[in-house]
């Protein structure tokens, strides 16, 4: 019957035609070169929410003036521009993908978490509304979920904004690697957002002053297996560019509702204000907890680029946190934040163009109230909503989950107009604390090792576009070490990926 239904969904692919209206996380190379130009002051419009709208990106491109850009960006120029015209014209898509192993960590610019699968979309979109179906069928999935609309939507416009339906990969801040916030590295949630369609500058009055600036906010439902079934998951993020290189997002995630909880408007007004904690703010909550609204993370991100003897280079951070202390401060919902930190520069490695950057990231954090406690288990955790801000046992943010360190060397090239590659070399140090906060569950506590965990990990992967094929091939190399059981392992995990524009 499902493979009827797949059969189905192609035949019904066979009449979509048009474009899609915004940029997904499945193309690092577009990404890099829309922030290239974006650091060399060419694309106006905040560019680290995804997805991201094409709108703004075209009419910024027009804007341009390609006798003024160095060979570098004109590469990334044409590169985006392809891309463009292909999202305009390109709109079924057959898609293949083969591995000796489930991908561990999935990171911008890799859509596959599950080894040996097959998908197919189409997009369809007129001046009022746009539909994209993604039907896919996993042969051996974790989660035991073999036909998937994972990518799926369908949306409207009114004036500036957007309405949209579906399930959608979302990636929140600047971060190459990974984000404290939302990443793609967990499925996609079914979910409702609106979100603003173009970044049409705020004209400060009285000055020249112009600020671009967007907004997007969802609500979905984790229908996972988890501790409170159908928990609700709302996200909000404003993003804008108050200055010449530097760009500021602002980002809030609460988990609220579900089975057994209170889900009334009052209760979400308590969430908004940040009253979610018993005893903070007044707030009661009954004996057992029955009317806490829920748990959220919140924080900001920073980058800012500049230029150090003709190179381009930026700064980039997030700082983000659990929800707070019982203190009573109505403005102190917020504690235990962790950092993200890194750099980067567009240079010419070996004649090809390529972004360097150096990243790190920490989720280790001490919430016990023990002295002298060095167990974490806290960052994306909650007492009510124990599974966390996990959705089928993937972190929604941070690759590695809580009590996490990661440093991380990366190269984006373009090795010519067809080809791509990148180069990953990681040092992580996974579940740090060497503790689970519920060992042998699999829906709570760490779901990628229960005892801490050194790796180091090398991935490498080669893409090559041929007329209307594209071939994906790459590695993940890793050696890791447990000290607590005195054991280490080597693995290889080798992909393919082939894909077709119908």
């Amino acid at each position: 019957m499902k493979l009827h239904n797949l059969s189905y969904t192609l035949f019904l692919f066979c009449f979509l035609t048009s474009a899609e209206p915004w940029i997904d996380t499945s193309n690092i190379y577009l990404r890099a070169g829309i922030q290239q130009l974006a650091d060399a002051g060419h694309i106006k419009t905040p560019v680290t929410t995804f997805p991201l709208m094409w709108l703004d990106i075209g009419r910024d491109l027009k804007q341009v003036d390609y006798s003024s850009l160095n060979s570098s960006e004109k590469q990334a120029f044409d590169y985006i521009n392809h891309q463009f015209r292909m999202a305009k014209k390109n709109n079924k898509k057959l898609e293949f993908n083969t591995a000796t192993k489930d991908k561990r960590f999935t990171s911008f610019g890799e859509d596959f978490r599950d080894k040996n699968n097959i998908k197919i979309q189409a997009s369809y979109m007129t001046d009022s509304f746009a539909v994209g179906l993604s039907s896919s069928y996993t042969f051996s999935p974790r989660d035991n979920d073999k036909t998937r609309l994972d990518g799926s939507y369908v949306a409207g416009f009114i004036g500036n904004w957007v309405f949209s339906l579906g399930k959608q990969d979302r990636w929140w801040g600047p971060g190459w690697d990974s984000n404290l916030s939302l990443t793609n590295n967990a499925r996609p949630i079914p979910a409702i957002s609106l979100s603003r369609r173009s970044a049409t500058p705020l004209a400060i009055p009285f000055t020249e002053i112009a600020i671009p600036w967007t907004v997007t906010s969802f609500m979905g439902v984790m229908d996972d297996n988890r501790v409170i079934d159908n928990t609700l998951l709302w996200g909000f993020r404003l993003n804008f560019k108050p200055l010449d290189g530097l760009e500021i997002g602002l980002t809030r995630l609460a988990q609220w509702g579900g089975k057994d909880r209170p889900k009334s408007f009052g209760t979400f007004a308590d969430l908004l204000l940040g009253k979610d904690n018993c005893g903070a703010s007044g707030l009661v909550c009954g004996e057992n907890k029955e009317n806490e609204p829920g748990n959220q993370q919140a924080g900001y991100d920073l980058r800012y680029s500049f230029s150090i003897l003709n190179t381009p280079m930026s700064l980039y951070g997030q700082y983000f946190a659990e929800d707070g202390d019982n203190s009573g401060s109505a403005i102190s919902f917020l504690t235990e934040p962790k950092v993200q930190v890194g750099i980067d520069t567009h240079v010419t490695i070996f004649s090809a163009p390529t972004t360097l950057y150096l990243e790190y990231t920490d989720t280790y954090a001490d919430c016990s109230d023990t002295n002298n406690s060095s167990i974490g288990n806290c960052f994306y955790e909650h007492s009510i909503y124990q599974t966390g801000m996990r959705y089928q046992q993937r972190t929604l943010g941070n690759l590695y989950d809580n009590d996490a360190t990661s440093v991380v060397l990366g190269f984006i090239s373009t090795i010519n107009q067809n080809t791509n590659m990148t180069t990953k070399i990681r040092h992580l140090q996974l579940n740090k604390d060497n503790n689970d906060k519920a060992p042998g569950n699999a829906i709570i506590g760490n779901p990628l090792t229960k005892v801490a965990e050194n790796m180091i990990m090398v991935s490498t992967k080669v893409q090559h576009s041929y007329k209307n094929w594209r071939y994906t091939a790459g590695v993940d190399l890793s050696k890791s070490t447990f000290k607590a059981i005195d054991k280490s392992t080597n693995s290889a995990n080798f992909f393919l990926k082939i894909e077709y524009n119908l």
